[in-house]
């Protein structure tokens, strides 16, 4: 399915390959290529279509290629069957400690975002917009419900799951992110979306014992390189924790924006303290807020190049 506007999911030569090599040579391990290159194939494909039980008569549903359908586990009636998100194997040295994880340190709900973009133009620069982690739920991927059905594999899904129509109208935070991501395109950047710490396992708690120092190293060279690869104006980092740990991770880097909070419904009251809002606003305008602050940061380092 292509894409109806000015801008392309995904897509871009001159980048995408270097980010699917990232994935698998620094998070997944290299068997996984394949099917990483398949599942940004499949965002791509199904931009503009639902999780199966948003589909109506005007909404088509999303396709999954063979091998890369949801967690469905045998013999398990509850499990998460509306989703976009999909098991890929971790087979990477560095990581392949997450699948051999005790039930006392937390077993499944493994979660991994892939990188996405939005391109308009080589003409037009990126903002690159970082998070903190991708959060999963252990009630559907570990062992919270039952043992017996866990998903050692990382979840993969994208930053705020914007792959998929449903998120972007709906979603608990994903419509949000949209509209800031819209409102970037119209101010003429191009925008990736990425986190500074890969890997999220099981439950906050846990996620924050599992990411040592040692792991820390590597999640700072993946976003090193992936600043390389982008060469974005700008750094912006969403919410305090996210803020922290690419200070940590970044340094001195010039083009890290100054702290904004993360645009999302919990982060209310420092939105308005932020923006300085005395009554209420919509979140169209709020993504409008954040997009005229982010721009004016972003011109600010033109000047100084």
């Amino acid at each position: 399915m292509r894409n109806k506007n000015n801008f392309e999911f995904c897509e871009y030569d001159a980048i995408s390959n270097k980010i699917q090599e990232l994935i698998a040579n620094s998070l997944l391990g290299v068997e996984q290529l394949d099917k990483i290159e398949r599942r940004y194939d499949d965002m791509r494909d199904n931009f503009y279509r639902y999780p199966k039980d948003f589909v109506t008569d005007d909404k088509e549903e999303w396709k999954f290629s063979k091998g890369l359908e949801p967690f469905t586990p045998k013999g398990r009636k509850d499990y998460y069957c509306d989703t976009t998100a999909v098991p890929i194997p971790i087979t990477h040295p560095d990581f392949i400690d997450l699948t051999t994880r005790t039930k006392k340190q937390g077993r499944g709900a493994i979660g991994l975002d892939l990188p996405t973009w939005f391109y308009q133009s080589p003409e037009e620069s990126f903002i690159m917009l970082v998070t903190q982690d991708p959060l999963r739920s252990a009630k559907w991927y570990g062992d919270e419900v039952d043992e017996r059905y866990i998903c050692n594999d990382a979840i993969v899904s994208s930053p705020f799951g914007l792959q998929d129509a449903h998120h972007r109208e709906r979603g608990t935070g994903g419509k949000r992110m949209w509209l800031l991501v819209q409102a970037l395109l119209e101010r003429g950047y191009n925008v990736y979306l990425t986190d500074c710490r890969k890997f999220f396992v099981y439950n906050h708690n846990q996620s924050d014992k599992y990411t040592t120092a040692q792991k820390m190293d590597i999640y700072r060279n993946i976003l090193l390189e992936e600043i390389e690869i982008i060469n974005p104006k700008l750094i912006v980092t969403l919410g305090h924790s996210a803020n922290k740990s690419c200070r940590e991770l970044l340094g001195d880097d010039k083009r890290l924006s100054p702290y904004m909070p993360h645009f999302c419904g919990t982060a209310g009251h420092k939105i308005k303290d932020f923006f300085e809002i005395k009554q209420k606003v919509s979140i169209e305008d709020l993504a409008s807020m954040y997009a005229n602050k982010i721009d004016e940061l972003a011109k600010q380092k033109y000047a100084y190049a």
